[in-house]
C-alpha cells in the first residue's frame, strides 16, 4: 500500500482548515480522485510508478488547496485574548480587565492551562506574529503591540515562576520604558517650596502630614464627598467627551487592600470604583481619585477603548488589558492627568472650596494653600520610582526604603507603599515616569493658561484609542 505524509499527517487523516473551507475541500477531493485514477492506470503495469505518480499529484494539489491558510490578524488577536485571560485566572494581579463575550473564554476559566503552557503558547503565537507581512500600517501597528503584549505575558510568567530581572529591564519589557535618572536638585527645590507653605520645625514629612490633617475627610463624610467629586468629574468630562448611553461608574467601599482606590471595568461601559477605607483622603485627593478612576480617567478610557468602532469592526485585543503591559502604562499615565484635564486651576479651586469642603464639613480657609501643596507633592512622585528600583534591586532594605520615601517623596507612613511595591513591583513606573512623560506632552501641547477646549483637545490627543 502506498502512503505519503504531508506536515506529519497520513493521507486520509483530517486537515483543519480555517475560515471558508469549500476551496480546500474541493482541492482535496480533486487530489484524491486524480491520485486514485493514476494509481489504477499504472498499477498493473508498474506498481511503483503508480505509487510515485499518485504521490506527486496528491502533494501538488494538497499544497495548493489543502494547506491551512494564514490566520487573520483578528484570529491571532483572539488567541492573545485567551492567553491573557488564562494568565488572569492563574494570577488575578496580571489581568486588569476582560470585557469580551463570556462564552469566548468560558473553557479557559473553567480549566485554565498551566503557566508553562501559557508561556509556550505565547512564544509560539509571538513567533507567528513576527512572520506576518501585513501591508496596512494600522495592521502593522496592531501586530507590533500584540508582540509586545505577548513578551509581557512571557516576562510576567517568568517573574511568577521565580525568574526576576533587574528593575529597569523588567520595567522596559512590561511597559516599554523605565524611569530616567532623578534630578535631585529640582526635587530639593520642590521640597523647599512645600516647607515654606507647611511651616518649619521637625521632619518635613511630619509637617506635611500635620498640614494635610486640616483638610482630611472624616470617615462618615467620605461617601458623600466622593460621590460629589465623581459627579463633578463626570460633569466636566461629558461636556467634552461623548460617552455611550447608559455608561456608569459606581462606588463601593473595601478594606485590607494594598491600594487606596481601584477601577474595575466590567464591560458594557460600566465600572466599579473601589475606595479603600483603610486610607484617609484630603479634599484634593478625593477629587483626584474620582477623576483618576472615573472621569476622564480609567472608566472613561476603558469605555472608549472597548466601544470604538462598530461591533463588527472592533479589534478583539481591545476587550482585554494586562496589568503589566504598555497599555497599562498609557492608561495609568493619562489617568494621573485626569483632574488637570477636567478642571482649570480656578475651576478646581471652585469645585473643592465651594462644593466639597461644605459636604466634608471642613472650613474652606486655606483651600488655596492645600491645592498648591498637593500639586507640589505630586511633583515628588518620581522619587518613588527611584526608591522602588533600589529596593527591588537589593540596594535598600525595607526600613531604609521607608525612610527614603518619607524624606524624598513625603509619603507619610510609607510602610504601606513598600508593601505595595513588594506586590506590584515595577508597576510604579506607570504612575511616576509614565505620568511625567504624559504631563510633559500635555503641558507642551496646552501651554500656559489654556482654554477648556485646548486643554481637552490635548488630553484626548494623548489618550484617544487608535483607529
Amino acid at each position: 500500500m502506498c502512503r505519503f505524509r504531508v506536515s506529519g499527517r497520513k493521507v486520509g487523516q483530517p486537515f483543519r482548515v480555517a475560515g471558508d473551507t469549500s476551496a480546500g475541500l474541493k482541492a482535496c477531493a480533486i487530489a484524491a480522485t486524480l491520485a486514485s485514477h493514476v494509481a489504477q492506470q499504472f498499477r498493473a503495469a508498474d506498481p511503483m510508478r503508480a505509487c510515485l505518480e499518485a504521490c506527486a499529484i496528491g502533494l501538488l494539489l494538497l499544497a495548493s488547496g489543502c494547506s491551512r491558510p494564514e490566520p487573520s490578524l483578528d484570529e491571532e488577536a483572539r488567541q492573545f485574548v485567551r492567553l491573557a485571560v488564562a494568565l488572569g485566572e492563574r494570577d488575578p494581579d496580571s489581568l486588569d480587565f476582560y470585557a469580551g463575550p463570556a462564552e469566548a473564554v468560558a473553557d479557559i476559566r473553567r480549566d485554565p492551562p498551566r503557566l508553562t503552557a501559557i508561556k509556550r503558547d505565547a512564544a509560539s503565537l509571538s513567533a507567528r506574529m513576527r512572520t506576518r507581512h501585513d501591508p496596512d500600517p494600522v495592521e502593522q501597528g496592531r501586530v507590533g503591540m500584540l508582540v509586545r503584549d505577548l513578551a509581557a505575558i512571557t516576562a510576567r510568567i517568568d517573574l511568577l515562576t521565580g525568574t526576576r530581572q533587574p528593575f529597569v529591564q523588567e520595567s522596559v519589557v512590561f511597559f516599554g520604558m523605565a524611569p530616567e535618572p532623578i534630578d535631585e536638585r529640582r526635587l530639593a527645590a520642590v521640597r523647599s517650596q512645600i516647607a515654606a507653605l507647611v511651616g518649619h520645625g521637625g521632619r518635613l514629612v511630619d509637617r506635611y502630614a500635620a498640614f494635610t490633617s486640616r483638610f482630611t475627610i472624616a470617615a462618615d463624610r467620605l461617601p458623600a464627598v466622593m460621590a460629589a467629586a465623581l459627579d463633578a468629574c463626570r460633569g466636566a468630562t461629558i461636556a467634552h467627551v461623548a460617552l455611550p448611553p447608559g455608561e456608569q461608574a459606581r462606588l463601593e467601599w473595601v478594606s485590607d487592600k494594598p491600594w487606596s482606590a481601584f477601577s474595575r471595568y466590567l464591560g458594557g461601559a460600566r465600572s466599579v470604583i473601589s475606595i479603600n477605607t483603610d486610607f484617609r483622603f484630603t479634599i484634593d485627593q478625593a477629587l483626584q481619585v474620582a477623576c483618576h478612576e472615573g472621569y476622564p480617567g480609567h472608566h472613561t478610557r476603558n469605555t472608549l477603548m472597548t466601544s470604538a468602532g462598530d461591533a463588527a469592526g472592533r479589534w478583539p485585543e481591545r476587550t482585554v488589558q494586562l496589568t503589566f503591559s504598555p497599555e497599562s502604562l498609557g492608561s495609568e499615565a493619562s489617568a494621573m492627568l485626569a483632574a488637570d484635564a477636567a478642571f482649570s486651576p480656578d475651576e478646581r479651586l471652585h469645585v473643592e472650596r465651594d462644593r466639597l469642603f461644605p459636604i466634608a464639613n471642613l472650613p474652606p480657609a486655606g483651600a488655596v494653600a492645600h491645592l498648591e501643596v498637593e500639586r507640589l507633592v505630586g511633583d515628588l512622585q518620581i522619587a518613588q520610582a527611584d526608591v522602588a528600583r533600589r529596593y527591588l534591586d537589593g540596594e535598600l532594605d525595607f526600613p531604609r526604603a521607608v525612610a527614603e520615601l518619607e524624606s524624598r517623596a513625603l509619603v507619610p507612613h510609607a510602610e504601606a507603599q513598600i508593601k505595595y511595591v513588594n506586590q506590584f513591583r515595577s508597576y510604579v513606573t506607570t504612575y511616576t515616569a509614565g505620568r511625567a512623560r504624559s504631563m510633559s506632552r500635555f503641558v507642551a501641547c496646552a501651554g500656559p493658561g489654556a482654554t477648556d477646549d485646548i486643554r481637552w483637545r490635548c488630553f484626548k490627543s494623548d489618550t484617544a484609542p487608535p483607529r
